[in-house]
């Protein structure tokens, strides 16, 4: 389940990785041991709050991990606009689990009969262990 909330404008400054898309073999485990890498890698060099923006980067799907804070060493930044974003609150134990949730999340957001998907990309806040909010764009369906 989750709640529409208006958001501001904010960019995110951090480290991108660029994710090959799953084969067939390795399927959604194959993203998420991409991710748990890019976080392995990056999270440990951002102080405080930790997001990450699952976004289609020219043609490539790209995992960034930051925050809101500018800072010399963070190579990329991502725009996220302001605007109406579908907001889950979600719990996990471990990445796949967590990917799993997000899939989830995306498939309710396809069968909601007033909101529908507005960006090639999401946001992952993670305020604490095995806890966090992920944002996705949307906008009320027209009838």
């Amino acid at each position: 389940m989750f709640k529409t909330i208006e958001r501001e404008a904010m960019t995110v400054h951090g480290w991108i990785t660029t994710l090959r898309a799953p084969t067939s073999a390795d399927g959604l485990a194959g993203m998420s041991k991409q991710k748990i890498r890019a976080k392995e890698e990056y999270a440990a060099k951002v102080e405080g709050e930790l997001l990450a923006v699952n976004a289609v980067i020219d043609g490539d799907q790209c995992y960034l991990i930051g925050n809101t804070e500018t800072a010399e060493l963070r190579p990329s930044t991502f725009d996220l606009p302001a605007g109406t974003y579908a907001c889950f609150e979600l719990s996990y134990t471990d990445q796949i689990e967590l990917d799993q949730l997000i899939g989830r999340s995306y498939g309710e957001l396809t069968q909601n009969e007033a909101f529908q998907i507005a960006g090639n990309f999401n946001l992952e806040d993670y305020p604490g262990v095995g806890k966090m909010r992920f944002y996705v764009p949307v906008q009320k369906k027209t009838h």
